[in-house]
């Protein structure tokens, strides 16, 4: 018995200590590959590691239309063995989270969320939303939304098909009147198919379109 013991303990920190150093190169890949859009949120950032499940990006004076924005490389957890087995069962992979604040709140709330997707706790939107249906994004992915009835769910649909062009799929898109203004869920794709600037880009085009103060009917 002890030597079985000592047995399954050498095996969980070898397994921790493996896990650790897979994450810390894909966490660092990730971030690499974020390098060439961040620009587009801020002219620096800061870097910090939260464990070696989370690498936490703040951005040093965000430009327009921003007045505060948060990247998030949220790993699996590789490191803890069952863990990471429970968690790939319930869907968790590797995901980009961006928290942006707004110089100007929306004038409305909204959820799109793709279902089978994995989001960590504390992501729902504070607006009193209801139940609109599912849509179909041009990729043949099926999401759910809500809304407060006042949201442009035509042109949102469309920032949510350029966001799935843009990235390996959209698991969440929030906005809200209280802060964070907007927030988005993006698994990272194969770095090899296409930079990070197309990613930021239709970000941008987002908190443009839902921090603008036209009052225009929404598209339905």
């Amino acid at each position: 018995m002890p030597a079985l013991a000592i047995a399954l303990l050498a095996l969980v920190l070898i397994w921790f200590a493996l896990g650790t150093q897979l994450n810390v190169r894909r966490g660092n890949r990730v971030l690499a590959w974020l390098q060439e859009g961040l620009p587009a949120l801020g002219p620096r950032a800061t870097l910090r590691w939260l464990g070696s499940s989370v690498a936490a990006l703040s951005i040093v004076q965000p430009a327009a239309p921003y007045r505060g924005a948060d990247v998030l490389v949220v790993l699996e957890p590789r490191d803890l063995g069952l863990l990471w087995a429970l968690a790939r069962r319930r869907g968790r992979r590797d995901v980009i989270i961006l928290r942006l604040n707004l110089l100007r709140a929306p004038r409305f709330g909204a959820d799109l969320v793709y279902p089978q997707g994995w989001s960590p706790g504390g992501t729902r939107s504070s607006d009193q939303l209801t139940e609109v249906g599912e849509r179909t994004a041009s990729n043949g992915r099926v999401y759910r939304v809500r809304d407060d009835g006042r949201a442009p769910l035509a042109e949102l649909a469309q920032q949510w098909d350029a966001l799935e062009r843009a990235s390996g799929g959209v698991w969440l898109l929030t906005v809200s009147q209280t802060i964070p203004h907007l927030e988005v869920h993006v698994l990272p794709p194969d770095p090899r198919e296409s930079g990070s600037a197309r990613l930021f880009s239709a970000v941008h085009e987002l908190a443009q379109l839902v921090s603008a103060p036209s009052a225009q009917p929404p598209g339905r």
